[in-house]
């Protein structure tokens, strides 16, 4: 299976990381995937009020390790889920939120997932969640919609675009049947 991804990366200190992958298939199947992860008792997510249940649903991923290795940890993991999606995924292009490429995207908006694009319903509270508390988390949402826009994603496809024609031209015709 051909896919094609975008990844955004951001890392807060030693408390939290969010990566957030684009993926769109060969089938035109497009979807975002938010993986959470976060050191025990850090920063935000110590007052996160479904913690636990995020946890054991898969949706965040506690480490709890010594104290001056928190960082090496979040990094290792960020970049230990990034090689796992390159092994699966043509990645277009890979972003860390940072001042150019908030520059970059301050005309995305973020209010939703990108046109076309769905983010499961499994791991959609707790990025929301995130978001909601986060400028940065809501910045990398912001960044990724850029690289949606700017590497094509959400175009639709051929046979989308053929399909979408032949519904409105039935639409229509049934329309001027009625009509006469």
């Amino acid at each position: 299976m051909y896919q094609r991804s975008v990844i955004v990366e951001h890392q807060e200190s030693g408390d939290w990381a969010l990566v957030l992958t684009a993926n769109r298939n060969e089938f035109g199947r497009r979807d975002i995937v938010p993986m959470i992860f976060a050191n025990d008792g850090c920063g935000l997510f110590a007052v996160a009020p479904q913690l636990k249940s995020w946890v054991r649903a898969g949706l965040v991923f506690i480490y709890n390790p010594p104290v001056d290795r928190r960082e090496e940890i979040l990094k290792n993991a960020v970049g230990e889920f990034v090689r796992a999606v390159s092994q699966r995924t043509n990645i277009l292009e890979r972003s860390r939120v940072g001042i150019v490429a908030r520059a970059k995207a301050a005309k995305a908006e973020f209010t939703a997932a990108p046109k076309g694009f769905s983010i499961s319903e499994a791991t959609e509270p707790a990025f929301w969640w995130l978001a909601s508390r986060s400028e940065t988390a809501a910045q990398s949402m912001r960044v990724l919609n850029y690289l949606i826009s700017k590497h094509n994603l959400g175009a639709l496809t051929q046979a989308e675009a053929d399909a979408l024609g032949e519904k409105l031209i039935k639409r229509g015709g049934a329309h001027v049947r009625n009509v006469f």
